[in-house]
């Protein structure tokens, strides 16, 4: 096919994310998240994608815009191949997951749009049914997580992620049962400082019954990591552990399974690649978000259908999410046509 170049035109909107809830982790609290918005147009097509950009990764918005307006978007041609793209800009730039991961989603928007198919369909994956999809709870009082359960039941969750930082985890995990029989998993985000910690805690809330355990311990902490592994039959699930490709092969020997962010890896396109060798692996998967608005958790949700859980809950603990898209219908995903309907 002729290529021939592009009247594309690439815009950057900073903005800031406004948490309904206080959102309190291990890695710290917050009640705002910055984020660059990429607008690509070309003709009468317009397409999204977004960097989000939580304190404790190195991105800033200043990074971000500085990185994708040095990217030469007049050269692309159409048609374009976002692989090819991806991993031209990813060989050449070092870091900078989270600019790469809004350009590659807006490519693949855009090319969505101009050949009438989903971004799913372009990347041939088979339309089946969507996992079901966690609803983050923050570290909560009882009365805290009351509330944010009750707006969960509102919106149609079945599956929840209780954070625990390390401190008053069982009496969190208790709490939780207090209020609801509903499934749950745990993130720790390496929460827990020693594998003494760790069994302790799990020792006390295994009879809860958890889905999973993401991160308990800290990056690296590997030989720790096989004794959790050896003493309990929960499954657990690789997040700081595991940022890219190449971090993915000495993974089952330490965890069951995987968290892949857009924001981690750089887009869609090294995600796919992610979950097909994960799964070589034996390796389940997790579709997870940096708490990204609409843009985000909507391109993550083309990536579903080969995942065994979804957390793309983002919009529904955003207060002032831009967009719409993606929804939660009876605990599972739903992929809904993104729209803009805030100016910014």
């Amino acid at each position: 096919m002729k290529q021939t170049k592009t009247t594309l035109k690439l815009d950057l909107f900073p903005f800031q994310l406004r948490f309904k809830h206080t959102f309190i982790i291990a890695h710290g609290i917050r009640n705002t998240t910055d984020v660059v918005y990429v607008r690509l147009t070309h003709d009468r097509f317009v397409a999204w994608g977004e960097a989000t950009l939580p304190p404790y990764l190195p991105e800033t918005q200043e990074s971000v815009i500085e990185f994708l307006s040095k990217i030469d978007i007049a050269g692309i041609q159409i048609p374009f191949n976002p692989f090819e793209i991806f991993k031209k800009i990813d060989g050449l730039h070092p870091g900078n997951f989270a600019a790469k991961a809004a350009l590659d989603m807006a490519l693949w928007d855009l090319k969505s749009q101009m050949e009438g198919e989903t971004i799913g369909e372009l990347l041939g994956i088979q339309a089946g049914q969507f996992p079901l999809c966690t609803y983050t709870l923050g570290v909560s009082s009882f009365e805290e997580m009351k509330m944010k359960l009750n707006e969960a039941d509102d919106y149609g969750f079945e599956l929840f992620k209780i954070k625990l930082n390390g401190r008053k985890d069982f009496e969190t995990v208790e709490n939780f049962r207090k209020l609801t029989h509903k499934r749950f998993a745990i993130d720790v985000n390496q929460g827990w400082e020693s594998v003494a910690n760790a069994i302790d805690v799990i020792s006390n809330i295994e009879d809860f019954e958890p889905v999973l355990i993401e991160q308990p311990l800290p990056v690296d902490d590997n030989d720790e990591m096989l004794r959790l592994t050896a003493k309990f039959k929960i499954p657990f699930y690789a997040d700081e552990s595991c940022q890219t490709l190449a971090d993915l092969e000495d993974l089952p020997d330490y965890f069951d399974g995987v968290n892949i962010k857009l924001m981690k890896c750089g887009g869609l396109s090294p995600a796919v690649e992610m979950i097909e060798r994960a799964q070589e692996l034996g390796l389940s998967v997790l579709i997870g978000c940096m708490s990204e608005s609409s843009v985000g958790c909507t391109a993550a949700a083309h990536l579903t259908p080969m995942a065994d859980y979804a957390d793309l809950d983002g919009p529904y603990l955003i207060a002032n999410d831009p967009f719409k898209g993606m929804t939660v219908e009876r605990g599972r995903i739903k992929i809904n046509p993104l729209i803009q309907h805030v100016t910014m």
